[in-house]
């Protein structure tokens, strides 16, 4: 049965040879493709008609020339791989562009996970300061809620001016605003735009000064990093960068954001990196820096009522590793004079 143009997709002009399987003499052919068969045509004309559904397709050699063959047939055909339809690829080769892909989507997920895990800091670093100064405001807002803000002159100076000390040994450009609220929570939190809220639950729970300038050296920390504005874009997505930018536009609701900021809490990896570097500030400001160590170890002494009140604590490393990691060292001048803290200790109107 001989293939009519019409059946045929055409000869294809390339070195091809046709074994009989009878004898070892080649012959020069062409092949013609059809949906059903493969003709193979000599110089005298058609040589074999090879059904396409019984076709075995061999690997190509370094040549790039492939065997062809049919089950049921005693011939073979030695042709180069790119007279092969698309379609007509050896299995090894379909496995082998396989696996490729397979390799493709496998470094394209990795760098994709890449991508998500650095696209937070990315993002945060893209924000203006006066983006981020305008959300801090809002924050605050939604942080304090309707806590009254503790004024007491002389301790609110003491803490600014031991705040002042941290944040130049941090590196820190912009003067840090600190708040302190009567809470009972035992807790510091930082807020973008360079802003610190301490609790007075955590004024009473820490042991002295030293360790309240720990704990602050800390926040300090997460400050220098932009960490608020790294956990909002972390914990909120990439949705929020437009939210973000509406700030300077009027049109985010930028309540909504604040009251999301407020709920995240960081890496554990970045509460580490704040503990280090917190003590790095009290070591450069010249003083002491055992304080967050002796706080985590009071803490831990206090045992189950303190540490349920704990907020500080709650999404952080535990504090017994963060002793051993943060042990600071106990030269350098304490961080409040005696009346001082006395005067920290009491702005609450409690003591």
């Amino acid at each position: 049965m001989a293939l009519s143009p019409s059946d045929a997709t055409g000869p294809r002009s390339t070195d091809t040879r046709y074994y009989d399987g009878r004898s070892a003499a080649a012959h020069a052919a062409t092949l013609r493709w059809s949906d059903a068969f493969l003709a193979i045509d000599g110089a005298a004309g058609e040589l074999a008609l090879w059904p396409r559904a019984r076709l075995i397709v061999g690997e190509p050699d370094p040549q790039g020339r492939v065997v062809l063959s049919c089950k049921g047939e005693p011939g073979r055909v030695s042709t180069e791989a790119a007279a092969l339809p698309g379609q007509m690829t050896a299995p090894r080769m379909q496995r082998r562009q396989y696996l490729g892909w397979m390799a493709v989507g496998a470094v394209a997920l990795v760098l994709a996970l890449v991508l998500v895990e650095r696209l937070p800091a990315v993002g945060a670093a893209l924000v203006p300061r006066s983006v981020e100064n305008q959300l801090g405001e809002m924050v605050e807002v939604v942080v304090v809620g309707k806590h009254n803000v503790c004024r007491g002159g002389e301790g609110q100076r003491a803490l600014e001016q031991l705040e002042a000390r941290l944040a130049h040994a941090a590196g820190i450009a912009q003067p840090v605003r600190l708040v302190v609220i009567d809470s009972k929570v035992v807790n510091a939190v930082t807020l973008p735009g360079a802003r610190m809220v301490v609790m007075r639950g955590l004024i009473e729970q820490v042991g002295s000064a030293d360790q309240l300038a720990g704990v602050m050296a800390h926040e300090t920390g997460h400050i220098a990093r932009r960490d608020p504005l790294v956990a909002l874009f972390r914990g909120a997505g990439i949705g929020v960068i437009s939210a973000t930018v509406g700030i300077n536009l009027g049109f985010a609701d930028v309540s909504s954001l604040a009251g999301r900021l407020v709920s995240l809490s960081y890496s554990r990896d970045m509460e580490r990196l704040a503990d280090a570097n917190g003590v790095a500030y009290l070591q450069a400001s010249g003083l002491r820096s055992d304080g967050l160590a002796g706080f985590f170890a009071r803490t831990d002494k206090r045992g189950g009522n303190a540490g349920a009140a704990v907020e500080f604590l709650s999404d952080h490393p535990r504090t017994i590793d963060r002793e051993k990691q943060n042990q600071g060292s106990p030269l350098g001048e304490s961080a409040l004079t005696a009346q001082q803290w006395a005067a920290v200790r009491t702005m609450c109107g409690k003591q």
